[in-house]
């Protein structure tokens, strides 16, 4: 890691001990990958770096449901007789990114690139669904909020924070990959393949509180025995691997 970040370093500084021309041109690119579908405004610093930002969103594009997850019938109460119901979970990610491609041949196409993802923590959306009747009513006290479904229905996020926090995510991101996101050619195509670091996620749900103030709150173990089992997998999720295809057209 530590000589990556020292190549990096080196690979940043070619452009301005060269001389070279920054920002002289300007590329648009659309992509798909397991981080969403994204748009990219990409230029060069130099023949040896381009620099990358844009925005990406897996908002609902996969989905998955996990059947027979045993509740508690009354929430609130392990004790009480379960039922099964089941949890129906979607990508949610969504967030802007800014990397740096660096390439070790001023003209070849592979490339080292390190940044970062930024945005909303969300990693994955879920929903507990034909909840037995009290959890619209009753619901789970958690840190002094109530958390209650609504016709039966629970809704809560898987949110990954990286290294920032309940807010705002930052994920950072290394990989290699083909392909120059700025070509001397009108029309460029490039793969890249490597891992955002988001932290192990956590299951948060909506609550209200005494005086109707809202906020998110955490379920775990305590509230679901049954969340104990996410809570294992989760650390499996603390890396994000990214696969990814852009098409780059040339502005100017």
């Amino acid at each position: 890691m530590k000589k990556l970040f020292l190549l990096c370093l080196a690979a940043l500084a070619l452009p301005l001990g060269a001389g070279a021309q920054v920002f002289n041109h300007v590329a648009l690119g659309v992509g798909a990958g397991t981080d969403g579908l994204s748009f990219e405004l990409a230029a060069p610093l130099g023949r040896h770096v381009d620099v990358r930002a844009g925005y990406g969103t897996a908002i609902g594009l996969l989905s998955y449901t996990v059947k027979d997850i045993s509740l508690p019938e009354h929430p609130g109460n392990p004790s009480s007789s379960s039922v099964a119901t089941p949890l129906k979970v979607s990508l949610g990610m969504s967030d802007a990114r800014l990397l740096f491609n660096i390439y070790p041949s001023a003209k070849g196409g592979f490339h080292f690139t390190f940044g970062a993802y930024m945005g909303a923590p969300r990693f994955a959306r879920g929903a507990f669904s034909n909840l037995p009747s009290d959890y619209n009513t009753g619901g789970i006290e958690v840190d002094g909020y109530l958390v209650k479904a609504t016709s039966g229905t629970l809704a809560a996020e898987l949110c990954a924070p990286g290294l920032g926090g309940p807010s705002f995510a930052v994920k950072p991101y290394v990989g290699i990959g083909f392909g120059r996101a700025v070509s001397r050619n009108r029309v460029s195509f490039s793969v890249d393949l490597g891992a955002q670091y988001q932290g192990k996620p956590g299951l948060w749900a909506e609550g209200e509180g005494l005086t109707g103030r809202k906020a998110k709150v955490r379920l775990d173990g305590d509230d679901f025995e049954a969340l104990d089992s996410i809570d294992e997998f989760g650390k499996y999720l603390s890396f994000w691997p990214t696969l990814n295809f852009h098409l780059f057209v040339k502005l100017f």
